[in-house]
């Protein structure tokens, strides 16, 4: 699935805020906890009655930033991806994929916080850079 995400922050900040899984997991995804070390991070999420808990690995460059993962707890071969792409000025195209024994339902209710939390995106950047003084 993919959204497109206008700004209007130049696209060198928003991809150093967004390259930081603390930032991304709680305003995008809505993780309840994150716990990074380095590149590599830990997140759970509540969605409806089940609990979804990733590990996964933060890949950033100057016009694209991925974060892949795999859910723990389960058989082997779950996860997927959280991507972030500069398109042209001003646009970025995010992409969430998972294959796993319920992606249907993860996919449609993560799909739904992430286009309910982009809405609000460029404001929760703004307050960021503030935050960290860019």
């Amino acid at each position: 699935m993919e959204f497109i995400f206008s700004t209007n922050h130049e696209i060198n900040v928003v991809f150093s805020i967004i390259s930081d899984p603390n930032f991304t997991l709680h305003k995008i995804l809505g993780a309840e906890v994150v716990k990074v070390n380095g590149n590599v991070y830990e997140a759970s999420f509540t969605l409806s009655l089940m609990v979804l808990m990733i590990h996964g690995v933060v890949y950033s460059r100057n016009d694209k930033v991925s974060y892949k993962f795999n859910t723990i707890g389960v058989n082997g071969g779950e996860g997927g991806f959280l991507e972030f792409v500069a398109m042209k000025d001003g646009e970025i195209r995010i992409s969430f994929e998972y294959e796993g024994k319920l992606s249907s339902f993860i996919k449609f209710m993560l799909g739904r916080r992430i286009a309910k939390n982009i809405k609000k995106l460029n404001e929760e950047i703004r307050l960021e850079r503030i935050k960290r003084k860019i």
